[in-house]
């Protein structure tokens, strides 16, 4: 995995990816969007934040994705980078399968690649601006899909700060520290395109096509 910080690219090997979900700043709206989850048949999640781990080979640059089944989307989120003791900032997109997600919340993030972007920031580069941060997204032929503040979210780096993990944390790890809401609904696209921008900060993006892979005569 490669990022260009500061003009200077960089390289890292992580250990691990985490996703971080229900990480909503708002309690109480966090559970009304469980509930309306639950209506859709998706199951409650085992704590909130949600901790969800998975290998690193699911981080992906290509700007094509190829997924099983036509039913999957993607989000916008920042990605943080631990990497021994220094910590980066990106962009990435938490592709999710929403067939499955009714049956296994951690099993339809696991399915899909995680789109991350070429280029970040430095933790200290955000400084204090991190509830400055605004995530968007766009679908298909550039139909907004997502924009919201990171200030709707718990702050990324004690989200970092507060994954359970079971012993020693890896020495390099990516974190992705949850989302902004969609809008219009929940939806699939053959294009995904996000944004991660705040005041005095070069601009993130990230672009990548869907492609399900062939289906088969039955």
């Amino acid at each position: 995995m490669r990022l260009t910080v500061g003009g200077v690219e960089r390289t890292f090997e992580p250990d691990a990816l985490v996703v971080i979900g229900y990480a909503g700043r708002d309690r109480a709206a966090v559970e009304h969007h469980i509930d309306e989850l639950a209506a859709l048949g998706v199951p409650r999640p085992a704590s909130i934040p949600l901790f969800m781990v998975f290998p690193p080979w699911l981080i992906t640059q290509d700007p094509l994705i190829e997924v099983s089944g036509r039913n999957t989307s993607g989000e916008a989120e920042i990605a943080v980078v631990v990497d021994g003791g220094e910590t980066f900032v990106t962009l990435g997109s938490d592709h999710t399968d929403r067939t499955l997600e009714a049956v296994d919340i951690t099993a339809s993030k696991g399915v899909c690649p995680k789109p991350v972007a070429r280029s970040g920031w430095s933790a200290a580069e955000v400084g204090d601006r991190w509830d400055d941060l605004v995530l968007q997204s766009r679908i298909d032929g550039g139909e907004q899909y997502q924009h919201g503040s990171a200030a709707t979210n718990l702050h990324p780096l004690e989200l970092v700060a507060a994954i359970p993990w079971a012993g020693r944390p890896p020495g390099c790890f990516v974190a992705f520290t949850g989302t902004v809401p969609v809008i219009g609904g929940i939806r699939p696209s053959a294009a995904f395109s996000a944004e991660l921008s705040g005041p005095g900060l070069p601009s993130l993006e990230l672009a990548y096509q869907v492609a399900p892979v062939p289906d088969l005569s039955t």
